[in-house]
């Protein structure tokens, strides 16, 4: 006689492939075997479309952040050139419109 039996710990809800693995062991040996592998196949892919799907995330993320970043970093200045004294040189005035009670 033969006694197996499962625990889990802790509330939630269990993944797909846990409760189709379950369901899967209670069956005939042929039908079992093949629906593990079958479960095991598609679990792995899951994984690796969940990685890929959080990684196209993470980048969206990462640009979104960057937009935002730019007009921070980026300085608001109005550069004035005018011709110099010097023949062949221009002089250039560097202004910054922008308010210190203006900034974010």
């Amino acid at each position: 006689m033969k006694i197996e039996f499962e625990k889990s710990f802790g509330k939630g809800n269990d993944p797909w492939y846990a409760k189709a693995e379950r369901w899967a062991k209670k069956q005939r040996f042929p039908i079992s075997f093949l629906a593990l592998g079958v479960i095991e196949w598609l679990k792995n892919k899951w994984i690796d479309i969940k990685i890929e799907n959080t990684m196209k995330d993470v980048d969206r993320q990462v640009e979104d952040i960057k937009k935002d970043w730019d007009g921070y970093t980026q300085p608001k200045v109005k550069i004035i050139e005018t011709p110099s004294e010097v023949e062949g040189l221009m002089d250039m005035e560097i202004k910054n419109p922008v308010k210190w009670e203006d900034l974010p």
